[in-house]
């Protein structure tokens, strides 16, 4: 009796156990030492692939030669490491995909060389929707895309080097005013200037009058760049980017500050929208007041600040802000971004008031760079007679 019952909860496990596999397998449930060709549709960090490996090995002794996927992204960690052949060296599983990102972006350049939309019972795309599509995949390969990747998209429609302002170097006002008269009082004053590069507006302005009135009261003078400092934006988590963005290009705003200090996937998320919404960037991750960093006695690493410069350099983000009081870190900033095969362009504050003089921040920035000066220009009795000395500095 007590043999038949264990023959029979033996059965009863084993029944358990095939009906258990029959929920992740398409046909009949496989026998040990069978093999098992795993299916998905795209593959992004693989966590999902890796706990599959985990649930499908404690269900019986089975081989696992290949995962088949749809859509192969091409996608990179924030380390720069193509996940998929991360997850191929570490499980010895073979990655095969039906199409990738690039195959989607030929076929849909192929549409357009055409003429055509695509069709599916019908147009679903027209010429704009089609070029809006690309852009966002390429935007995407960009700045998640593996170097494979990122060099076909290079070759096809260059780099994605943003040029925000017309001189090499020039004076950017930050125009930390509190009055829309005010802001429309330094515009008038300086938009004449030739080496006046753009303008900085920040939160108080913009929450003050919104965004749209500001910059609308910019171009009764100038159709200079207005770079959108949110003090700081890139904080939050990764999908709020995609709103920022979209609030800034209605706006009319051209270019957007990111500080990226929520983390990797954040500053990703939030660049790759910004690009997406027609937006020049530039990423911080250094900044000009005392105990900012954790060697000047703040809360953010050294390491930790620098890397924000890194990953937007992976991004093909060409555009930086670093203190112009603190030549050092502008050189080390450099030294990352052109091992990352970028060529900077610098945003510097903390002139005049900070502190930090610009022909010292020009010996170590190189030939691309702009001042941000702020009070030295707006709280001097004639604007326009400070903002050309300045220039003159250059």
């Amino acid at each position: 009796m007590q043999a038949q019952a264990i023959h029979e909860q033996s059965g009863l496990r084993r029944k358990a156990q095939e009906e258990k596999i029959k929920k992740f397998v398409v046909g009949k449930a496989p026998k040990n030492g069978q093999a098992i060709i795993q299916l998905d549709d795209v593959f992004t960090t693989g966590d999902a692939k890796y706990d599959a490996i985990k649930e499908l090995k404690s269900l019986g002794d089975f081989k696992l030669p290949l995962l088949a996927i749809a859509v192969d992204r091409q996608e990179v960690g924030i380390d720069g490491k193509s996940a998929i052949k991360e997850y191929e060296e570490k499980t010895g599983i073979k990655v095969v995909s039906v199409i990738n990102a690039l195959d989607v972006i030929k076929y849909l350049s192929n549409c357009l060389e055409k003429d055509k939309g695509i069709y599916n019972y019908g147009p679903i795309m027209n010429q704009d929707q089609l070029k809006k599509s690309i852009r966002s995949v390429s935007n995407y390969l960009h700045v998640y895309g593996t170097e494979e990747a990122k060099k076909e998209i290079t070759a096809k429609i260059g780099k994605l080097e943003q040029r925000i302002i017309s001189y090499d170097k020039s004076i950017i006002p930050a125009c930390d005013v509190p009055t829309l008269e005010e802001f429309e009082n330094l515009v008038k004053e300086t938009s004449e200037i030739e080496k006046i590069g753009g303008y900085k507006i920040g939160f108080e302005l913009s929450l003050g009058y919104g965004l749209e009135k500001v910059v609308e009261t910019a171009r009764k003078h100038t159709s200079k760049p207005i770079i959108y400092d949110h003090q700081k934006a890139g904080i939050d988590i990764p999908e709020t980017g995609k709103n920022f963005a979209r609030v800034c290009k209605k706006a009319g705003i051209d270019t957007v500050i990111l500080f990226p200090q929520a983390g990797p996937e954040t500053e990703r998320a939030w660049i790759y929208h910004s690009l997406n919404e027609g937006l020049n960037v530039i990423v911080g991750g250094r900044m000009t007041h005392p105990a900012y960093s954790q060697s000047e006695g703040g809360f953010i690493s050294d390491e930790g600040a620098l890397e924000m410069y890194r990953i937007a350099a992976r991004a093909g983000i060409n555009n930086f802000v670093v203190p112009g009081n603190k030549p050092e870190v502008i050189k080390k900033v450099r030294e990352i971004v052109e091992a990352e095969g970028i060529d900077p362009v610098f945003y510097a504050p903390g002139f005049v008031s900070q502190g930090g003089k610009i022909e010292e921040a020009a010996k170590v920035a190189g030939e691309k760079w702009h001042a941000i000066v702020g009070r030295g220009i707006y709280q001097a009795h004639d604007k326009k007679e400070a903002a050309l000395e300045h220039t003159s500095q250059l």
